[in-house]
């Protein structure tokens, strides 16, 4: 079963996004689903189970989700798994790259600011 959901957000945001999905040839309901499911480990109800191992690596849940899933300790574990499994760390979608980079170029800026004092 489908429902439709009405969300109040900024109209730039909603912009922002409808830009986004259009680069990235999809819609930004799907950019919203794929979000809550790999932050919600949701998978629906008719999809089979799968390897959470593989569904981290393929980046349709999140390491939280997979940890839990997984039954291990943290992160490093996680890691290791992969690497066991021979299994490739997640791609992340181009806006967390967009939002890391942006804030790594931050950090190498600030002591630049601090010289120029």
């Amino acid at each position: 079963m489908k429902r439709n959901t009405t969300f109040n957000l900024p109209d730039d945001l909603v912009q922002h996004a409808k830009a986004y999905a259009a680069r990235e040839g999809t819609t930004v309901t799907a950019i919203i689903r794929e979000h809550l499911e790999r932050v919600t480990g949701y998978k629906g109800e008719n999809v089979r189970m799968s390897d959470p191992l593989v569904d981290f690596s393929e980046g349709r849940i999140s390491k939280e989700t997979a940890i839990k899933a997984l039954g291990l300790r943290d992160y490093a574990q996680l890691l290791v798994s992969l690497g066991d499994r021979d299994l490739p760390l997640p791609k992340l979608p181009a806006h967390v790259l967009e939002a890391m980079t942006d804030t790594f170029v931050g950090i190498l800026q600030q002591p630049r600011q601090e010289e120029d004092r």
